[in-house]
């Protein structure tokens, strides 16, 4: 079977290699894509730009997934553990701000259950304990004040998350991090 369309890429321009029926249907559907005038076409520059950003394109994006890269398959879980970590902490500050309207209607703070059954938060934080994005969320709560901490959870279902550990309370609703261990209010702030 011989090519329908041939490029070579001296920089200069391309030709058609079939001579049928076919060549002027393909010349037809690639005029759009490449100028073309009888067996010859040439190509504008920036059509040729185009064509090699794309080439360089790929070559990266086939770096970054390749086994054999420095980082490898290993620049995918990164970044969605800190897309974990983001999630966290944007969770941490929804809970404070729960907390503040619970306390504000109902004058005491309240668990989760308490803050999904005010339509404060919704179902994801019901239970003692909820794993959101790969963190676990524990709250201590009394009715004049409440702490919140969010630590990775690595699960069957979310098998890699964030490194780091995040604690936010209501004495200066500060999110505190951790990089190793649980945090609490004499980490430093975020």
């Amino acid at each position: 079977m011989k090519p329908i369309f041939h490029l070579s890429f001296d920089g200069c321009h391309c030709t058609s290699a079939a001579r049928s029926k076919t060549r002027r249907e393909t010349s037809n559907l690639l005029k759009g894509i490449f100028p073309m005038t009888n067996d010859e076409c040439q190509m504008t520059n920036g059509k040729w730009s185009l064509l090699v950003g794309l080439f360089f394109a790929s070559l990266v994006l086939a770096s970054c997934s390749s086994g054999d890269s420095s980082n490898g398959l290993r620049v995918y879980p990164k970044s969605l553990g800190a897309a974990d970590e983001a999630s966290a902490i944007q969770s941490l500050r929804t809970i404070a701000t729960a907390q503040q309207e619970l306390k504000a209607t109902r004058g005491a703070y309240g668990n989760f259950d308490a803050l999904t059954q005010a339509g404060l938060l919704d179902a994801r934080f019901a239970g003692s304990t909820p794993n959101l994005k790969g963190y676990r969320f524990n709250l201590n709560v009394t009715d004049s004040d409440f702490s919140v901490n969010a630590d990775p959870q690595t699960t069957e279902a979310q098998p890699t998350t964030g490194v780091r550990h995040f604690y936010l309370d209501s004495a200066d609703n500060s999110i505190h991090v951790n990089p190793t261990q649980a945090a609490s209010k004499n980490d430093p702030v975020l």
